[in-house]
């Protein structure tokens, strides 16, 4: 595993921790603005006021997946796009 940030390589200078399998540095994380869970709470809070309304609609904890779902796709895709650009590149040199 690589052991500088994924994001700035080490540029900040800041030591590393290993988050969900990714090394980034504490300049960086802090740069995400991750939620805290206070923050988290009131967003379910939210959706579980808003499925109280509508049924249909999703838990937080399922737009979540659905969301972390559709990041993956969007990955894939563009992964093979610009893999397949890379391949079609070293043929025609």
């Amino acid at each position: 595993m690589k052991s500088s940030c994924y994001k700035c390589e080490g540029a900040s200078g800041s030591a590393t921790e290993v988050v969900f399998g990714y090394t980034i540095c504490s300049t960086c994380i802090s740069e995400l603005r991750l939620f805290n869970d206070k923050t988290i709470k009131k967003h379910a809070i939210a959706f579980d006021h808003a499925k109280e309304k509508d049924s249909t609609l999703p838990s937080y904890s399922e737009d979540v997946k659905h969301k972390l779902n559709c990041l993956d796709k969007d990955y894939i895709n563009k992964r093979i796009k610009l893999l397949h650009i890379q391949e079609r590149l070293e043929k025609m040199s």
